[in-house]
């Protein structure tokens, strides 16, 4: 929601950005590495965990960057566009995984 509200002309749009997507930052990261940590087995949890925090500076920094690349050819609009479609589509491919997963088993 809040990639979508940066396509949005003006302040507003900003602003709602902005703050939906510091609130989704701000709870998504503590939730997921819970959700690592007590998905992971005791000899596995430094792995894991460091493979969590690489992943998310990754992020950090990937996704400026091609903001950045795609926006300055064909504008912010679709620069942010194309970083939520690709956020998107990383749920979409594990929920797809998992239900490929299911069905075998049954």
């Amino acid at each position: 929601m809040g990639l979508a509200c940066a396509v949005l002309p003006g302040l507003l749009g900003i602003l709602l950005a902005a703050a939906l997507i510091g609130a989704g930052t701000g709870l998504i990261t503590p939730l997921g590495f819970a959700a690592l940590a007590a998905a992971t087995p005791q000899e596995r949890m430094g792995q894991t965990m460091g493979a969590a925090e690489l992943g998310r500076e990754l992020g950090d920094a990937g996704g400026p960057l091609l903001v950045a690349a795609i926006a300055t050819g064909a504008g912010l609009a679709t620069g942010y566009t194309a970083l939520a479609v690709l956020i998107a589509l990383g749920p979409a491919v594990a929920f797809a995984v998992r239900a490929a997963r299911l069905r075998q088993r049954a």
